[in-house]
Formats: structure tokens, C-alpha cells, sequence
């Protein structure tokens, strides 16, 4: 998947349908996502094609729980941490290769 797909999705994750100055917000949050989990030390090859279903699903909470200001933000932060604690104990600190 492309970034830009992963984005798409991200849209639909908040119930974003129409096009507007906003998409930028969802690209921004994608974008610090995949920056946070080069971070903790995700090998660039997973972040490069993007179809690792924990990497995305990481891209997408993380988006839920920052895009404007949702009742249920520390529950779905504390759902990306899980995630992220999933990845680091995961073996995606090397290649995928």
C-alpha cells in the first residue's frame, strides 16, 4: 500500500468523506504515526510498503485519536501504545527480507 492509500484509509477512520483544508490535518497525523514508529524502531522496509496489517492499524488509531478532539482520545492512545508495544516485541526492528 502507498502512503497515499494509507491515508485514504486514515480519512475513513475518522468518518472523513468530503475534501477539504482538513485532509492535510490526516496526512500531518499519518505522517507523525509512521515518524513515531521509525522512532521506537520500526526497520524502514515496513514503513516503505506499508502492508503490515500492525503498522497500519498503529497509522490508523493513532490518526483516530488525534484528529479533532474525540471523547475516547486516552482509550484509543492507550490502544496504540498496545500496538506499539506489539511491534517492538515483534521482530520489526529488521528487514523484512
Amino acid at each position: 500500500m502507498k502512503k497515499e492509500e494509507l491515508i485514504a484509509k486514515a480519512k475513513l477512520r475518522v468518518r472523513k468523506t468530503s475534501k477539504d483544508i482538513l485532509d492535510e490535518d490526516v496526512g500531518q497525523l499519518v505522517e507523525v504515526a509512521l515518524a513515531d514508529l521509525k522512532r521506537i524502531g520500526v526497520h524502514p522496509s515496513y514503513l516503505e510498503k506499508l502492508e503490515d496489517p500492525l503498522i497500519v492499524e498503529a497509522a490508523l488509531v493513532y490518526t483516530k485519536a488525534n484528529f479533532g478532539n474525540p471523547e475516547n482520545h486516552n482509550e484509543l492512545m492507550a490502544s496504540y501504545d498496545m500496538i506499539c508495544t506489539k511491534i517492538k516485541g515483534g521482530g520489526y526492528h529488521r528487514s523484512r527480507s
